[in-house]
């Protein structure tokens, strides 16, 4: 089992390239996209574990996004990290299959610790040691 892979679609280049190197340097392999297009391609091209996904983006919208994720590979673990959180967002988020809802701004560690949780469900030996295993 190589690397986990985590793949960030957010609209904000930014918090594409902020939260991929912090992701590397943790041990992940990292993709990223910033419109949902280009998100859906690389999700069909590669397997990949985790998708950091934000709902407000132009063409093609997160939940739409978490839609065909969740209808390609139902064991894709979602987050939705979105700048415009609301209580019927976040139920229809979770509602289709996201594994959580965060809204901007968020707290790094706390969704460092999602993406564990999120990686124990998607492949349980991963993370039996807290972290990244390299074999």
């Amino acid at each position: 089992m190589g690397k986990p892979t985590i793949l960030i679609i957010d609209d904000e280049e930014t918090i594409c390239e902020i939260f991929s190197k912090i992701l590397q340097e943790e041990g992940y392999t990292v993709y990223t996209a910033v419109d949902g297009r280009k998100g859906l391609k690389i999700a069909r091209e590669r397997t990949i574990d985790i998708v950091l996904l934000d709902i407000k983006m132009p063409k093609l919208d997160g939940i739409e996004i978490l839609k065909r994720i969740k209808g390609s590979d139902g064991d894709t673990v979602v987050i939705v990290i979105t700048g415009y959180g609301t209580i019927t967002l976040a139920k229809e988020a979770m509602k289709l299959g996201a594994f959580d809802f965060v809204t901007k701004p968020f707290d790094l560690n706390y969704v460092k610790s999602l993406i564990k949780e999120g990686l124990q469900l998607r492949a349980p030996e991963i993370h039996k040691a807290g972290g990244p295993v390299f074999q």
